[in-house]
């Protein structure tokens, strides 16, 4: 569907903010993303123009309303312009040079033409005239060199029509060029003239007419952009429209391949897309594809222009060989980065935990470090790091961080979002925010009391990645920062752009000045705060207990989608919702997801438009083809829908599944991954922090000899404190070096269960069955 209009039969003097400003009092809510008159080489307006729009409606609809309408007295006659390649146009401008007659071969007709042509054969001696300034014109200058004899004179002209200042001047022969040379330096109109001789503007070769775009692309495959592109599947694409986003790119590219990479660079000012961007395939035969089917396709109502992308600079790779070991493992990391592998979100550096320590109970390093005390000193790192990640979690929580979008180990990652770790204690939010933003705006920085972790938001995702390439592994404090992206929805709401940034202590103390009034009002804010913190940590104290009792569910809902589920819907309304979309399909059969295609809205920061296209996933593939037969060009909000199946398959995101996601069974925790080196006393001393044990036991290899086999049974006296001691224990803590896992162990059997499970073990024919009274009487007269 084309997105751009054809505007011909335009007034003489038409410009563009003319032309923008007609089709704008007609159409005052459609976006113009492209307006462009066409001229010929010499500058002569063609009274023609192809004008841009955001999406096809608002093409139809300018059509509609601006054809046949008059721009001043002239009538302009207006069409949907066709794709690039159709056959079915014709050249009619006589300016095109499709449309000028061909080479004559007759001896007759070149002799027609010779006699039609009366202008004298061009000579080739030129002289070019510079300074002319004032009124001038061809009798002027033929009146500066007189007596000399000329053959022409040319006086190129501005777009405006206005002279140029300059002439170029032929002569018969080198005779009359000599001679007229020696007027150099004389004046006309007062001004002292230049001469130069210019024998290539005398008969100046016609340039070769360029081809149409869509004859470049009919052209055999062979070139050394194919070549390029077959290589290394990148590609450079210009000609953008100023409000597309990435994840419009990535629809569009994708349809093709798996992506490695979409950048699209932002203006670091006006933080506007610069209308150009990098597309990286992860095969170079998708990205050729993309190139042969895209090139010079209209998006948003700009013809997108492709080119081959330019592989990396190789000083890098040269650099690495002559490096050390230690910088390639750097550089490697570096380069590894992006991947979508999770770390441990809550991750603290032993160092670190140990100043956070020191610092919150006043006391010194050394203290906490101390080996000769009789605590284990792994135990005492072990309980301080369980209590600042509690401390952390809280704080994350309270500040709309949905922490179970960390559980996704699979999940889709978000752009713009990162997840600082290794921090060394005592960073301040401030810090960090003027180190992020050096490589971009930074809207928002979240820093738990500890400051040993943070999560960093940026405002466009090209400066969020060359923040994320520029400071992951680099030092800070003498240690280095790991950084990850965040998952998707790790924050449950949005938040507005923030100027904290670019505030300074100026501005504060000016404020500070302002009154009680605004100390008052400004104290009544922080309440407010405070409640809506409590009830986040209600809220998710409630969801918690939901997931802890719908457990079950939980487990039936991860049920994955078959294959081949997924339906691609055209023409929706800009109004349709993703709960309209489900609804209109669901009667089909269950639905995994239902998603109507957005972008940002460039005029309202924050907010997004519907693109007019969406997708429907069914659990079952009968379902789908169920839907597709019944509900082709069925009307949804007023609007005839569109079907066909999804060739893009859509990945299913399994979630990991969490230490804590299992329901309580017992009072008996089952301890994972425990270093070789930590012994029974160590675990008795850290869990019975919690609550008073039944027993510790850590099971070693057969004999009893040697080391314990990496595991062990902790069991508490009740319930309650077998919780507690889980909740707090299972989502950081390390001990000498590795993290903990827990995991509810079984409930002991009973004695009667035992006895069962033998009797059924050694019974030869099983369980018996229960005869009824009428089978065995049935059997008995048979």
């Amino acid at each position: 569907m084309s997105t751009r209009i054809f505007v011909k039969n335009l007034p003489k003097d038409a410009t563009q903010d003319k032309l923008v400003s007609h089709i704008k009092k007609s159409c005052p809510t459609a976006d113009v993303t492209d307006c462009q008159l066409k001229y010929t080489r010499d500058g002569i307006f063609r009274r023609f123009a192809f004008v841009g729009f955001n999406t096809h409606e608002e093409a139809e609809q300018a059509q509609a309303k601006l054809n046949g309408t008059f721009m001043k007295t002239t009538k302009i006659l207006v069409d949907l312009a066709a794709d690039i390649g159709d056959a079915s146009i014709r050249a009619w401008s006589k300016y095109s040079p499709h449309n000028q007659p061909k080479a004559t071969t007759s001896k007759t007709t070149q002799k027609d033409t010779a006699a039609e042509d009366t202008k004298p054969a061009r000579t080739g001696f030129v002289v070019k005239m510079k300074g002319l300034s004032g009124f001038y014109n061809e009798k002027s200058i033929r009146d500066f060199f007189k007596p000399i004899k000329l053959s022409s004179i040319r006086i190129p002209k501005s777009a405006q029509k206005k002279p140029m200042g300059v002439a170029f001047v032929e002569f018969p022969s080198t005779k009359e060029m000599e001679q007229g040379m020696g007027r150099n330096k004389n004046f006309i109109n007062g001004k002292k003239i230049f001469l130069k001789k210019s024998a290539d503007a005398a008969a100046p070769t016609v340039k070769p007419v360029a081809p149409a775009p869509w004859e470049l692309k009919s052209k055999s495959s062979t070139g050394q952009e194919v070549e390029s592109i077959s290589e290394s599947g990148r590609l450079f694409v210009r000609n953008l429209w100023f409000g597309v986003t990435e994840d419009e790119l990535e629809g569009l590219f994708g349809k093709f391949g798996p992506l490695a990479e979409v950048t699209l660079p932002v203006d670091p000012l006006t933080k506007k897309v610069k209308g150009f961007a990098h597309i990286v395939f992860v095969f170079p035969e998708h990205a050729l594809k993309a190139f042969t089917d895209l090139d010079y396709t209209s998006l948003h109502g700009r013809l997108l222009h492709i080119l081959p992308g330019r592989e990396t600079s190789g000083d890098d790779a040269e650099e690495n060989e002559k490096s050390s070991f230690k910088k390639k493992k750097a550089a490697q990391q570096k380069a590894n980065s992006g991947s979508a592998y999770n770390w441990n979100a809550l991750f603290l550096g032993a160092n670190a935990v140990a100043d956070a320590m020191a610092k919150k109970y006043n006391t010194a390093k050394s203290d906490i470090l101390d080996d000769e005390s009789k605590s284990s000193i792994g135990v005492r790192m072990a309980l301080g790091e369980t209590q600042i990640v509690s401390e952390t979690r809280q704080f994350l929580v309270s500040n709309g961080v949905a922490l179970d979008s960390f559980s996704q180990a699979a999940g889709e990652r978000s752009k713009t979002v990162i997840l600082v770790k290794n921090l060394p204690a005592g960073v301040e939010g401030e810090e960090l925010r003027g180190i992020f933003s050096k490589h971009g705006t930074v809207n928002r920085v979240l820093m738990p009391p500890s400051g040993i972790t943070a999560i960093v938001e940026y405002l466009e995702p090209s400066e969020a990645r060359k923040g994320f390439m520029k400071l992951n592994f680099s030092k800070f404090r003498s240690i280095p920062l790991y950084l990850e992206w965040a998952p998707m929805g790790v924050f449950v709401n949005p938040a507005q752009p923030s100027n904290k940034a670019s505030s300074s202590r100026e501005d504060t103390e000016e404020k500070g000045k302002e009154g009680g009034d605004a100390e008052d009002k400004e104290e009544e804010e922080e309440a407010e705060d405070e409640k809506q913190k409590e009830k986040a940590v209600e809220k998710n104290d409630e969801e918690v207990k939901m997931e802890e009792n719908n457990n079950e569910e939980d487990e039936e809902s991860e049920e994955e989608p078959e294959d081949d589920t997924t339906i691609f819907v055209k023409n929706l309304n800009f109004d349709t919702t993703n709960e309209n979309l489900a609804e209109h399909f669901k009667k089909f059969g269950n639905i995994h997801s239902s998603t109507v295609a957005k972008k940002k809205d460039a005029k309202r920061p924050g907010e997004l438009l519907s693109m007019g296209y969406g997708f429907v996933q069914f659990m079952k593939k009968a379902d789908a083809k169920e839907a597709l037969k019944h509900l082709q060009n069925s009307v949804l909000d007023d609007h005839n829908l569109e079907l066909k199946m999804s060739n893009r398959t859509t990945p299913q995101v399994k979630s990991r599944k969490k230490q804590g996601e299992t329901k309580q069974k017992s009072t008996k925790i089952l301890v994972r991954n425990i270093p070789f080196e930590a012994k029974r006393r160590e675990i008795e001393e850290l869990f019975k922090v919690f609550g008073e044990l039944k027993f510790v036991r850590l099971p070693k290899k057969l004999g009893g000899t040697g080391p314990h086999r990496g595991f062990a049974f902790v069991d508490f006296l009740t319930k309650q404190d077998a919780k507690r001691a889980f909740n707090a224990l299972c989502h950081s803590t390390h001990l000498y070096g590795r993290r903990l896992v827990l995991e509810w162990a079984e409930a002991e059997e009973s004695l009667e269960e035992l006895r069962k499970k033998t009797a059924k073990h050694f019974s030869d024919d099983g369980p018996k069955k229960k005869v009824s009274r009428m089978s065995l009487k049935n059997e008995l007269d048979n």
